[in-house]
């Protein structure tokens, strides 16, 4: 079992994938559980390659955007974003209460979790060797 201190079931009600600010590439997953709900995601997934942007410098940095896509279609078991919504995945939170971050999202019923700050710094350090 994953070392989240607080792991609970959720329906994936939306997934988006879009620009933000017209040029950072970004995606949330809407989770709903329990009468509530909360957003996974904005990361940096990248940008538009016709913005001089840090963030559009696509062969200078390690690919997030396929790693954060890839990560949330496995363990929500499927291989198209659109069929994201309905899934049922696990949620990993820090001992912070109902309000605090969601640090990953986790296969129903394998071992399986995804962390998008582990796996930013396992980029990083890649990048770096």
């Amino acid at each position: 079992m994953a070392a989240y201190p607080i792991i609970f079931n959720a329906e994936i009600e939306s997934a988006d994938i879009r620009f933000d600010r017209g040029f950072i590439l970004t995606c949330w997953v809407h989770l709903k559980w329990d009468g509530s709900g909360q957003g996974f995601g904005g990361y940096v997934l990248g940008g538009s390659p016709f913005d001089d942007a840090l963030c559009a410098k696509h062969d200078a940095q390690a690919n997030f955007a396929a790693d954060f896509i890839g990560g949330v279609l496995t363990v929500a078991g499927v291989e198209s974003f659109k069929d994201l919504p309905g899934r049922i995945v696990r949620v990993g939170k820090a001992d912070d209460g109902w309000g605090g971050e969601i640090l990953a999202i986790g296969h129903p019923t394998k071992e399986r979790w995804y962390e998008p700050k582990e796996r930013l710094a396992a980029l990083r350090i890649e990048e770096a060797a």
